[in-house]
C-alpha cells in the first residue's frame, strides 16, 4: 500500500502541474524563484503523504502575479480512492477571517461605519452586554463595559469574545446556538450580546466569535445576507466561482475528508469529529464570518493576490490601497499581545502557535513584525492566517509572493504544512 501511495502522489503531481488558467502562468526563473527550489516544494509536499503524515494536499504559489506552482498529491478520500485534485474543495475555517475583514472594509470605504463606533450603535443589545470579572472565576460575577465594545475591537480580537469551550458551561454558550446549522448568525450574535463578555473591550487579543459578530454587522450596513453580500461584491468580481459558504449537490464529491492519526498508525477519517459550524449544504442558514467558508487553493490564491495588489486584481478594484495598508499592518500593543497568548497551557512548542512568534494582529490577519525574532521564514510586511483543518497562505509584499497550502487534518504536526511550503519558497529566492 506504501508503495502504492508513493507512486500515486507522484504521478498526481506532476499531471496536473500548473494546468489552471485562474491566472497567468509564468516560468520560475522569469520571476525570480529557483525551479530546484519549486522541485523541492512539490517533493516536500509529496512526503507528507508517502509518510502517510497527510491524505492528500494541494498547494499554489504566485510570484509577481504570475502562477508558477499549482500542484495536487495524494488522496481526498482514502476510503474511496478518490485523488486529490487541484480543484478539490476544503473547509477554509479561520481563512474565512479575511475574506470577512474585506467586506467589512468595503462597508467602511462607503462610509457605513467608523472604526470606533460602538457596536450597540447597529446591534443594541451589546450596549447592555457585562464582563466577567475573572474569565476563570464565578461566571454570575460581572461588571459593566468600562468603556463601550467597538468595532475596531472586533477587528482586532479584542473584543472580549471567546469560543463555547472558553466560556463556564452554565451559561450554556455551545456551537448549536451560536453557529450550529439550521439557526442565522441574527440568532448566534443576538444570543452572544446575552452573554458575559470574557475580559473589557481592549484588554486582550483573544481568538472567538469576533468574526461572526462581524458578519453580522455587514449584513446590518449592507442589508443583504452576508452570503449574498460576500458573493456580489467579492467572489463574482474576482471570479472566485467555487467559493461560497454552500456546496450544489453536484459538486459534493468535490470535498476533502478530513483525516486525523489513528491510534494503529496511519490517518482514520475524522470528518465527524470536524467543527460543525456549516454543513455546507445548499439551504442552510448559517453563514460564520469566523470560520464558514469553504473553497480551492486556486481561488484563495486570486482573493490574496488581490491584496498583495493593493485591493485590485484583472483590471477590478475591490478596496483602495490605503486600506489593505490599514489592514495588513500591526494593530497591538505589546500589553494586548501575544497571539499566544491564547494558547499559553493549551499547546506545546512544536504546535501551531509556535510559528506566531514574531506576529501581531492587523485586522482579523495575522501580521509579521519587522523587529522581531520569527520561527519561520518570510519577507517584510507580510500578512496571514491559516485553518482549523490544516490550511494556511500567506501575502509577501516585499518579494511579491502569494502561496497556499490546503488539506484537511487535525492533529499533532500541523505546522508541517507551512513549514514546507516557506522553507522552499525561501530557500528559493534569486537576487
Amino acid at each position: 500500500m506504501a508503495r502504492h501511495l508513493s507512486i500515486f502522489a507522484a504521478l498526481v503531481a506532476l499531471a496536473v502541474s500548473s494546468s489552471s488558467l485562474a491566472m497567468d502562468e509564468a516560468a520560475p526563473l522569469d520571476v525570480g524563484l529557483s525551479p530546484l527550489a519549486l522541485g523541492h516544494l512539490d517533493a516536500s509536499m509529496i512526503a507528507l503523504v508517502e509518510t502517510g503524515r497527510r491524505s492528500g494536499v494541494v498547494w499554489a504559489v504566485a510570484k509577481n502575479g504570475k502562477l508558477v506552482n499549482h500542484h495536487a498529491a495524494g488522496l481526498r478520500d482514502i476510503e474511496n480512492d478518490l485523488p486529490m485534485e487541484t480543484d478539490t474543495l476544503f473547509r477554509l475555517y479561520s481563512m474565512t477571517r479575511a475574506v470577512t475583514t474585506v467586506a467589512v472594509m468595503i462597508m467602511h470605504e462607503q462610509g457605513k461605519f467608523d472604526l470606533d463606533d460602538p457596536v450597540s450603535k447597529y446591534i443594541p443589545a451589546f450596549a447592555y452586554t457585562p464582563v466577567l470579572k475573572n474569565r476563570k472565576g464565578d461566571p454570575t460575577d460581572t461588571e459593566p463595559q468600562q468603556s463601550p465594545l467597538t468595532v475596531r475591537h472586533l477587528l482586532t480580537y479584542t473584543s472580549g469574545l471567546g469560543y463555547p469551550f472558553d466560556y463556564d458551561p452554565s451559561l450554556g454558550v455551545g456551537f448549536e446556538n451560536t453557529l450550529g446549522p439550521g439557526i442565522t448568525i441574527e440568532q448566534g450574535v443576538d444570543f452572544l450580546a446575552k452573554t458575559p463578555l470574557l475580559f473589557q473591550p481592549g484588554k486582550h487579543w483573544y481568538y472567538g466569535f469576533s468574526g461572526d459578530v462581524l458578519g453580522r454587522l455587514v449584513e446590518i450596513w449592507s442589508g443583504q445576507p452576508y452570503d449574498s453580500f460576500l458573493r456580489d461584491g467579492i467572489f463574482a468580481p474576482l471570479g472566485l466561482n467555487d467559493m461560497g459558504f454552500q456546496i450544489a449537490d453536484d459538486q459534493w464529491h468535490r470535498l476533502a475528508k478530513v483525516y486525523a492519526p489513528s491510534e494503529g498508525g496511519g490517518l482514520v477519517d475524522a470528518t465527524p469529529r470536524a467543527p460543525v459550524i456549516n454543513s455546507y449544504r445548499d439551504g442552510d442558514t448559517i453563514f460564520s464570518g469566523g470560520g464558514g467558508l469553504v473553497g480551492t487553493a486556486i481561488d484563495y490564491l486570486r482573493f490574496a493576490q488581490m491584496l498583495l495588489n493593493g485591493g485590485e486584481l484583472d483590471g477590478v478594484r475591490i478596496l483602495d490601497p490605503e486600506t489593505v495598508e490599514l489592514l495588513s499592518r500591526n494593530h497591538l500593543t505589546p500589553e494586548q499581545g501575544p497571539l499566544n497568548w491564547y494558547a499559553q497551557g493549551r499547546f506545546t512548542e512544536s504546535d501551531p502557535w509556535s510559528r506566531l512568534n514574531g506576529y501581531g494582529w492587523g485586522l482579523s490577519i495575522g501580521v509579521r513584525l519587522d523587529d522581531q525574532a520569527h520561527t519561520i521564514g518570510g519577507g517584510r510586511g507580510e500578512f496571514k492566517w491559516d485553518g482549523l483543518a490544516n490550511t494556511t497562505f500567506f501575502i509577501d509584499p516585499e518579494n511579491e509572493i502569494v502561496a497556499v497550502a490546503m488539506t484537511q487534518y487535525l492533529g499533532p504536526g500541523q505546522d508541517d504544512l507551512e513549514m514546507a511550503l516557506r522553507t522552499s519558497l525561501y530557500g528559493g529566492l534569486l537576487d
